[in-house]
C-alpha cells in the first residue's frame, strides 16, 4: 500500500522522488499522459481497458523496473519469474523496452486503489486481466538507477 511506501525505501531509498511524485502529484483527477519525474525517470498516467485474454502475454523490460500504482479500480496482473525455458512471442523492442512471452503466469494477484508493485527485469508480467478500465500511473525507473552496474 502507498501508505506503507516509508517499509520499501528501507531497501531502496533512491525510490523517495518516485513516492514523492506519487503522493504529491497523483490522484483520480491527473489526467492521462506522460509526467518527467528526473531525466530519466518517468510516469505514464493512464484509464486502460482489460486485455483480451487472447492478448495476455507476459512481458519483460530490461533497462527498466516498473512501479505500477493503482489509482482508482482494481487491476489484476499475472506473475511469473523470467528463465532461459521461456518462449518468446515477440522479441525484444529496444525503443518499448519489452519482450513478450508465450508462457502462462504462475501466479495472478489483484491491486486495489493505493497499491503498488514493483517489477524487476526478471519478474514477468501481465497487467489488465480485469473486467473493467482500471486508472494506473507506472513508473518507468532505469535499474541502474535502482540496482546500479
Amino acid at each position: 500500500s502507498i501508505k506503507n511506501y516509508k517499509n520499501i525505501l528501507k531497501t531502496f531509498p533512491k525510490l523517495d522522488i518516485v513516492f514523492d511524485f506519487l503522493l504529491n502529484n497523483i490522484s483520480n483527477k491527473t489526467p492521462d499522459g506522460r509526467y518527467c519525474i528526473t531525466k530519466n525517470i518517468y510516469a505514464i498516467v493512464s484509464i486502460s481497458a482489460p486485455k483480451p485474454k487472447k492478448e495476455r502475454f507476459l512481458e519483460a523490460h530490461k533497462k527498466y523496473i516498473d512501479l505500477q500504482y493503482v489509482i482508482s479500480k482494481t487491476d489484476n496482473i499475472g506473475w511469473k519469474f523470467l528463465d532461459n525455458s521461456f518462449k518468446i512471442y515477440k522479441r525484444y523492442n529496444g525503443t518499448n523496452d519489452i519482450t513478450f512471452y508465450k508462457d502462462k503466469p504462475d501466479v495472478f494477484f489483484k491491486l486495489k486503489k493505493g497499491e503498488f508493485v514493483v517489477l524487476f527485469p526478471e519478474d514477468t508480467h501481465v497487467p489488465l486481466c480485469n473486467l473493467k478500465p482500471v486508472k494506473k500511473c507506472v513508473v518507468k525507473i532505469p535499474k541502474e538507477y535502482l540496482l546500479g552496474d
